[in-house]
Parts: structure tokens; sequence; C-alpha cells
């Protein structure tokens, strides 16, 4: 019995020092801030983006044709639309096209309101002439309101090559998207002379103030 249990030793020590897999948590990375747009001006409050039920789930989702599943060990450091809504704020305020962006909770009142919601959010596997690939989908369905009148009302859509299958590789791909998503609400805004017309309206403001 006693060699038994010496043979056996290696065995368990073996086993014990094998490595169990461990959940990891990933938050989105957006890009650095943008130099100062000489038309800076105006307000922006981003609304809470709402999340459809397919999507709401606290890890990260990969889909095969019309199979989509959560990765086992891959999770979110927060809900989804609350990670999104977050990277929307921080994005348009990098962007330094307004003087001030704001959450919906924030105190105050703006210019324009962006609201919205994650139509799609997740990687996914492709097929082409080069074989199997897979990339980051991205798009949301976004409106914006000045007082309340529409201004714009459109989905904004991006795919980005996922480099690996790592989490990690699908994470910097997804927040790549946002960046577009971001840079394409900026680029709308811009295209509709809103930061002009609100510089104007600032500088017309601040001429009509009586001198001190």
């Amino acid at each position: 019995m006693k060699n038994l249990i010496w043979l056996a030793m290696p065995l368990l020590a073996a086993c014990s020092s094998v490595a169990l897999p461990v959940e990891r948590y990933y938050r989105l990375q957006l890009s650095g801030a943008d130099a100062p747009d000489p038309m800076r001006a105006g307000t922006l409050r981003v609304h809470d983006m709402q999340l459809g039920t397919a999507l709401d789930s606290d890890r990260l989702l990969f889909q095969s044709g019309v199979t989509l599943e959560p990765r086992a060990l891959a999770r979110w450091v927060a809900p989804l639309d609350r990670l999104v809504t977050d990277a929307m704020v921080l994005g348009m305020s990098r962007a330094k096209v307004c003087e001030l962006v704001k959450g919906s909770a924030d105190s105050g009142t703006e210019t324009w309101s962006l609201h919205g919601r994650i139509v799609d959010f997740v990687e996914a596997q492709v097929s082409g002439d080069q074989g199997v690939a897979f990339e980051a989908r991205v798009t949301l369905e976004l409106w914006l309101m000045r007082d309340r009148e529409l201004v714009f009302h459109d989905e904004f859509s991006r795919c980005e090559p996922v480099n690996s299958s790592d989490p990690e590789a699908a994470v910097v791909a997804l927040s790549r998207g946002l960046d577009h998503v971001v840079a394409g609400v900026v680029s709308r805004m811009r295209s509709l002379d809103l930061f002009a017309a609100a510089h104007a309206e600032q500088q017309a403001h601040l001429l009509a103030r009586p001198p001190r």
C-alpha cells in the first residue's frame, strides 16, 4: 500500500501543476484625442445606447452563419450597452469638435442630443477567395436631435479584420470599428455645418453681451 502511495504522488503533483482556464475581462480601447477643431462649438449629450436582446450578453460574441455564441472565458468588464455608451461619450469628447460632451445623467442644457441602439457588435467568421477569415462587425443606429427636431437618422457600420483567434484581437478590432463610427458621426455633423452654425451663434452671443 505504501508503494502505491509513493507511485501516485508524482501523478498528483503533476495534476496540481496544470494551469486551469482563467476568465478574462475586457474593455474597449479608443484612439487618443485629436487637435481642437477651430470651429469647435456646442454641447452634445450622448444618451444611453439601447441594446437588442440578441446581443444582451456579458461575454464577447462570435457569429458563424446564423449561429451566435458567447466566448466561454472572455467577458466584458461591464454591460455592453454601458461600455458602448461610455466609449461614444469619450470618443466624441476626444474628437475635440464640441465645447462639451455630456452623458445622459449630466446636468445642464445641450445644443444637440445623440440617441441610438446597438444593432451589431460581434466577431464573425467570413468565407472568401482567401479561405476562412474573421472580422469585427460594428453597427449603430443613431439619430441626432436639436431641441425636438430630428437632424439626421442613419446606421453607421464598420467591419474590421481580426488578426488572430485571441479575444484581445477581437476587442482591438471592435474598438477600431467603434472609432470609425465616432468619426462617421463627426463627419456627418460637419457635412451639415452644425459646428460652424453653433460657432457663429456663440460668437454672436458674445458680441451681443453688454460691456462691463
